[in-house]
């Protein structure tokens, strides 16, 4: 586990301080990476961006409710949105769940109108984020 904690703390991060921190070789540590990724453990490196630093700083969860025929052609029309950054299948009073980001309200606005206004879909939840008090470590969402 600490190599884990090293890399999510660090994707970047060297076999040779990963060692130091396990206390452990670095050829241990090389070994009990390359496992990790050959087992599907770790799934892949990526870059956690800032996304106020981009400008982005609307963020909103959308829950849909649709008509269950129509799952399947709505979650494809709107995995292919750039903005869309997680959809979920879920229970409860929605069926999906939709996290995106914008520079402004108006962009969110835009896409509530035009990019959900799919066949099947019967009502949508809309909760903008304030703030975060904590973030997913993975993804820094």
């Amino acid at each position: 586990m600490k190599i884990i904690k090293c890399l999510t703390d660090d994707g970047r991060c060297t076999y040779k301080k990963i060692s130091e921190e396990a206390g452990v070789s670095e050829a241990t540590v090389k070994n009990r990476i390359d496992k990790l990724q050959e087992e599907g453990i770790i799934k892949k490196f990526t870059v956690i961006m800032d996304y106020h630093k981009l400008g982005r700083a609307i963020k909103a969860f959308i829950g849909l409710r649709v008509q269950p025929a129509k799952l399947s052609s709505i979650v494809m029309d709107i995995e292919k949105n750039p903005d869309v950054h997680v959809l979920y299948r879920t229970s409860g009073d929605v069926d999906l769940l939709i996290e995106v980001i914008f520079e402004q309200m108006e962009d969110l606005n835009a896409f509530l109108e035009r990019e959900l206004a799919l066949e099947g879909i019967l009502g949508t939840v809309v909760t903008i984020v304030i703030g975060p008090y904590k973030r997913c470590p993975w993804t820094g969402l």
